[in-house]
């Protein structure tokens, strides 16, 4: 639209147009900033359809532009909700069975196993290179584990198990830390959707 204007109206007047909407975009962030710097927003604003979306409301702040912007942020403040749920179940789970399995080894340790030097750290080497499933206890996570792919139940081990940076893990599978991001969050979704629907 603004090149539109550009061609129709000449180049000075285009260019005053383009300058003036930049200004009125900046000068709204810049009266904004602390509410921009909140990190639900911040990550809203870093989708490029969401920022468009939002300047077009600020150019243009009809009715219809208003409600566009406040229907897509609904949605995405959602979407973060749901991932983080989904997130600290997974990780609360796995906390609380690593506890209760540490708890019962040294409950009902054998006397043979405090003689032989090293066991126990090999017992520790074990309990990681049994992955996530073993670590679940409750019985809708883990029908709902089973159901991922073998890369986002991998991805999601390394998390959660292993305590791995994404960083590590994409050098690791040869890969994007963006694209492990973006599978995690894939596979947290899809956790989320079938633990509702057990729920229903």
């Amino acid at each position: 639209m603004i090149f539109t204007l550009f061609i129709k109206e000449g180049g000075s007047i285009g260019v005053m147009k383009m300058c003036n909407e930049h200004q009125k975009i900046e000068e709204f962030f810049r009266r904004n900033m602390e509410q921009v710097k909140n990190p639900i927003i911040s990550s809203f604003l870093a989708d490029a359809k969401n920022l468009y979306l939002v300047q077009n409301a600020i150019l243009y702040p009809t009715d219809c532009n208003m409600k566009m912007v406040d229907e897509t942020f609904q949605s995405h403040y959602i979407r973060v909700r749901k991932i983080k749920y989904v997130s600290s179940l997974i990780y609360y789970f796995s906390l609380d069975f690593d506890k209760k399995r540490r708890r019962l080894q040294n409950r009902y340790l054998l006397i043979v196993d405090n003689a032989i030097s090293g066991s126990d750290s090999a017992g520790e080497d074990e309990r990681i290179e049994e992955g996530l499933l073993d670590t679940i206890e409750n019985e809708e996570l883990f029908k709902a584990l089973r159901k991922l792919t073998d890369k986002q139940l991998q991805i999601l081990e390394m998390i959660y198990v292993n305590d791995s940076p994404i960083k590590v893990i994409a050098e690791s599978l040869q890969t994007t830390p963006q694209n492990i991001s973006n599978l995690h969050r894939k596979a947290l979704n899809k956790l989320h959707h079938m633990l509702r629907k057990e729920v229903n």
